[in-house]
Formats: structure tokens, C-alpha cells, sequence
């Protein structure tokens, strides 16, 4: 699954495969500033994570 939440001047990007890892990836006209990984202990904490906070920025 990916989701994206748009700032008013970056993106970041959520991408979560069902594993204990959510990658985020910040970008900013169209070029990644940087990308790194958030670590779980396991699945269903990734899953609650995504689910949860990984829309904040829309509205």
C-alpha cells in the first residue's frame, strides 16, 4: 500500500508491503530529499501505523 500526504511545500510517502518496515520517502519538486525506513516489532504494529498515522496531513 502507498499513501501520499502533500505538505505545502514537500510530499511524503508511505509505503507499507505487509512486513515490519514502512518506508518514507520526502521529496520536494519532484526530487527526493531523503528515504528511510520505520522499523516495527511486527506486523500488525506496521499495520496499526499505516493505518493510523500515515494520513495525519490530509484533510
Amino acid at each position: 500500500m502507498t499513501n501520499e500526504v502533500t505538505y505545502l511545500t514537500y510530499q511524503d510517502i508511505y509505503e507499507y508491503h505487509g512486513h515490519t518496515a514502512i518506508v518514507l520517502t520526502r521529496k520536494q519538486g519532484g526530487k527526493t530529499l531523503w528515504r528511510d525506513e520505520i522499523l516495527f516489532n511486527s506486523v500488525e504494529e506496521a499495520d496499526e501505523y499505516f493505518n493510523s498515522n500515515c494520513c495525519a496531513g490530509e484533510a
